[in-house]
C-alpha cells in the first residue's frame, strides 16, 4: 500500500511540474495620421461606423499566418489582445472622430440615427511566409463604402492596400 501511495504522489507531482509557456498578447497599432478638416460640407452630417465585415479567422484573437500558397496556421504562443475585426473598426472610429469631419461619429450599436453609414470590409489581414520560411510580409486590404443611411445608396468607396516586408520571421 505504501508503494502505491508513493507512486500516486510521484505521478501527481510530475504532472504539476509540467509548465505551459504563457501566450504573448499583441495589440494592433495603426499609427494613422489624423488630418483635421476645415471644410463645412460634412460638419452638419452624422456618421455611424458599422462593425467591419471579415472572415471568421479575423473575429477571433488567434494570430494566423499563411505558409506557401495556401496553408493557413495559427501561432501557438501568440494572441491578439482584441480580434483584428474589432481593433480595425475601433481604429477607424477613433481616427474619423478625431478628424472632426462630421458633426458626430457613432459606433454601430448606437441607437441614434445617422446621415451616413461607413461600411468596412477587411479583405486581408495576414502574415505570409514563402515555402521555406525564409521571407515574410504582412498584407492588409480594407475596403470602405460610405452610404446614405436613408436610401442605402453608396456615395463613395475606396480600397486601401498595404504590404510590408517583416524584419523577424515570427509573430512579433
Amino acid at each position: 500500500m505504501k508503494y502505491i501511495i508513493l507512486v500516486f504522489v510521484s505521478i501527481l507531482l510530475l504532472g504539476c511540474s509540467n509548465t505551459i509557456e504563457p501566450k504573448s498578447e499583441y495589440r494592433i497599432n495603426s499609427k494613422m495620421k489624423v488630418k483635421l478638416f476645415f471644410q463645412k460640407g460634412c460638419k452638419a452630417k452624422s456618421l455611424k461606423i458599422a462593425q467591419a465585415f471579415s472572415s471568421k479567422t479575423l473575429l477571433s484573437q488567434d494570430m494566423n499566418y499563411v505558409l506557401g500558397d495556401s496553408n493557413q496556421y495559427v501561432y501557438a504562443s501568440s494572441l491578439w489582445v482584441r480580434s483584428p475585426n474589432r481593433a480595425v473598426t475601433t481604429s477607424f472610429l477613433s481616427v474619423i472622430r478625431d478628424s472632426k469631419l462630421f458633426k458626430n461619429v457613432q459606433i454601430s450599436k448606437s441607437r441614434s440615427k445617422s446621415d451616413w453609414i461607413l461600411e468596412l470590409n477587411i479583405e486581408d489581414f495576414m502574415q505570409y511566409f514563402n515555402e521555406d520560411s525564409t521571407l515574410s510580409y504582412a498584407n492588409v486590404v480594407i475596403s470602405l463604402s460610405l452610404m446614405d443611411s436613408r436610401t442605402n445608396l453608396v456615395f463613395a468607396s475606396e480600397t486601401f492596400k498595404s504590404k510590408i516586408d517583416v524584419k523577424t520571421l515570427d509573430s512579433v
